[in-house]
């Protein structure tokens, strides 16, 4: 590499604000979507343990895209 294509990262702060805002964003959604997810499986495993306690053998169908087998 010569010295014209070489680069000068001196000019760029790396804590600016919008990168700041944007990970803070990605942050946060992520932790709201992985929150969601969770209470999906453990309602997932609640019903497979209460209807194996129950001997419930109904079939539920759920065509929502919050499905967890769908998902996994």
């Amino acid at each position: 590499m010569t010295f014209t294509t070489t680069y000068s990262y001196s000019d760029r702060s790396i804590f600016d604000l919008k990168t700041l805002i944007e990970s803070i964003r990605f942050i946060i959604v992520n932790f709201i979507l992985a929150f969601i997810f969770l209470f999906l499986t453990f309602e997932e495993f609640e019903w497979e343990i209460f209807s194996s306690r129950e001997g419930i053998t109904d079939k539920v169908i759920d065509e929502s895209s919050w499905n967890i087998k769908t998902l996994i």
